[in-house]
């Protein structure tokens, strides 16, 4: 996300974020862990759609899912 040099929209539900570009995105603290879910190029601008993360570190560094031990 921080090399994208374009300004950012970021897409929560239906709210709509702008940024100068992704570095500021990137470096933005929300209250929730979201996940990427999709990225559009629309004029000179890069949308970015994020979604709640739900489960947090479900796959491990790998690629596999996390064992749940309880």
């Amino acid at each position: 996300m921080a090399k994208i040099e374009s300004p950012v929209v970021a897409v929560i539900e239906d709210k709509q974020m702008e940024f100068a570009d992704g570095k500021a995105l990137a470096e933005t603290t929300f209250s929730k862990l979201f996940c990427i879910e999709s990225l559009a190029a629309r004029g000179s601008k890069v949308f970015v759609k994020l979604v709640e993360n739900d489960r947090l570190n479900d796959m491990n560094w790998t690629g596999e899912e996390q064992a749940d031990f309880f």
